[in-house]
């Protein structure tokens, strides 16, 4: 049993234990009923008894007066007299006991009417009570029945609505991280992208620095040796051969290196002492250590 269902049943089980309680107190209240019944039967036969022996009593009690009565009478009279007497007493000893006689069978009468209806009551009681609790007793197994059928379906429909609500969290969660993912990397593509154009971009700038730079020191080598052309050919011990490029008059930098070194913006003398002897090795191809020579010899 998952958690989910846990307190689907227990509210169920709940409902059925109020049920069997109910069911319970209306047959413990029957048994209650039928109790007092058959001590209120008890009790009328108990009065009947009592109400018996006050008639009897009562009739004991008339006998004892009128006989007290008659032999007071007596006493005073001849014998004559007292025999008239004794037989004008048997007449009200008679009606006494006739009287009696009509009011216990009177009395017995009531009280077997009474308990007659009470037992029949009391039967009926026990043949309605009987009908009663079997209906009753069906018709709770029939409920009972029915919220168990209503509990395993509502147990099925709340394990299917958990299971569907889990797997929705899931693909919600795989989602997300996926999402999540793609965020950081393209933040880092981003990241990466900035970096390269700045980069570039200072690259750029230091590549106009040098081209700048490159050109203002052609325009003074140019300066430089338009200024100083007459003198040098006049000079006898100057060499007159002819060159191409000012770069050719170091000593093993020929025409092949110089075109190289001025491709990369290194056409004069002075541009070379600026270089890096790295860069010019690079450039023109050669060893560092030639290119360091070629350096050394500009600077001279």
């Amino acid at each position: 049993m998952s958690q989910s269902e846990s307190p689907v049943r227990a509210l169920f089980d709940v409902q059925r234990t109020a049920i069997k309680q109910s069911q319970q107190a209306i047959k413990q209240g029957l048994a209650v009923q039928r109790s007092t019944d058959k001590l209120t039967k008890n009790t009328l036969k108990a009065q009947e008894s009592v109400q018996r022996q006050g008639l009897e009593l009562a009739q004991a009690t008339a006998h004892s007066y009128f006989g007290a009565a008659a032999a007071f009478a007596s006493a005073g009279q001849s014998g004559g007299q007292q025999i008239h007497s004794e037989a004008q007493q048997g007449s009200p000893t008679q009606a006494i006991d006739q009287t009696f006689a009509q009011l216990k069978e009177t009395h017995s009468e009531f009280y077997d009417t009474l308990e007659r209806e009470l037992d029949r009551g009391i039967d009926s009681f026990d043949d309605l009570s009987e009908e009663y609790v079997e209906a009753l007793d069906e018709q709770v197994d029939g409920l009972m029945e029915s919220t168990r059928t209503v509990e395993d379906q509502t147990t099925e429909n709340v394990s299917e609505f958990s299971q569907s609500l889990h797997e929705q969290l899931e693909r919600t969660q795989e989602i997300q991280e996926q999402l999540e993912e793609e965020f950081e990397r393209q933040t880092q593509q981003a990241e990466q992208l900035l970096e390269r154009q700045a980069e570039q971009a200072e690259q750029f700038q230091q590549d106009l620095e040098e081209e700048a730079e490159r050109m203002q020191r052609q325009l003074r080598a140019q300066s430089r040796d338009a200024g100083t052309v007459g003198g040098a050919a006049a000079d006898a011990g100057t060499d007159t051969r002819d060159v191409e490029s000012e770069l050719e008059l170091i000593e093993g930098l020929d025409s092949t290196y110089a075109e190289r070194l001025e491709d990369a913006g290194i056409t004069s003398i002075e541009d070379l002492v600026d270089a890096d002897s790295q860069r010019v090795a690079s450039v023109a191809e050669v060893s560092q250590d030639r290119a360091v020579q070629w350096i050394q010899q500009a600077e001279a």
